[in-house]
């Protein structure tokens, strides 16, 4: 249990022994509000001239609208520091989720960097590569147009055979097929003086049956 404390305070040019939990310190603070409130008062017009018992319920009504007052301040400094609390909060939050974005973005930087070097390396290998083909690929030109050359002269004799095989072999179809055009157009002659004789004979018939009729009308 807090042990009490007492002091002596100076009210209205009177002195009173107060006692309280408080330190004297605080006592005197309160007792000096009392004083300030009590001169304020008496400032006022006509307020001297009240009855004590009026006088004291002003004073008495004067200090506790100071005290309502004041916690309505309190709550209103209260309301205030609990949102400031909050935007601090709201902001330490953002502050905490831009950092880890931060450090993600800063990771991945760094990862794609570390790409971009091994594709750079990767690039370097692939020219060098590119490079060691064509050198390759230009000696290989080289040596198939030796070996084009040499093919491409061996392909004329070979071509030259053919002419003459194909050649000899069309002159061979030639003769074997000569007696049987010949047989061919001893045919075709035959049968167009065969030919050539029906027509002679069908104009001497039309010939003989147009005057057999020519001599029966003169006989009428």
């Amino acid at each position: 249990m807090d042990s009490k404390h007492y002091t002596q305070v100076l009210i209205a040019g009177k002195v009173y022994t107060l006692g309280g939990s408080e330190d004297e310190g605080y006592l005197q603070r309160v007792a000096s509000y009392v004083n300030e409130k009590m001169g304020a008062m008496r400032k006022l017009p006509g307020f001297t001239k009240q009855n004590n018992e009026y006088q004291t319920a002003m004073i008495a009504l004067n200090i506790a609208d100071d005290y309502f007052k004041s916690q309505e301040q309190e709550a209103l400094y209260r309301d205030q520091r609990d949102e400031m609390e909050r935007e601090t909060y709201s902001l330490k939050h953002e502050l905490v989720s831009t950092q880890m974005k931060l450090e993600a973005v800063l990771k991945d930087l760094e990862e794609r960097q570390n790409q971009l070097e091994s594709l750079g390396k990767e690039k370097g290998k692939l020219e060098r590569r590119l490079r060691e083909m064509e050198k390759s690929r230009s000696s290989g030109e080289q040596d198939s147009n030796v070996v084009e050359v040499k093919f491409s002269r061996e392909e004329k004799v070979d071509v030259k055979e053919r002419i003459g095989e194909e050649s000899s072999g069309a002159k061979e179809t030639a003769a074997a097929q000569e007696p049987q055009a010949e047989e061919k157009k001893e045919t075709v002659s035959d049968t167009r003086q065969e030919e050539e004789k029906k027509q002679e004979l069908t104009r001497r018939a039309i010939h003989a049956a147009m005057e057999a009729r020519g001599a029966g009308h003169k006989k009428h």
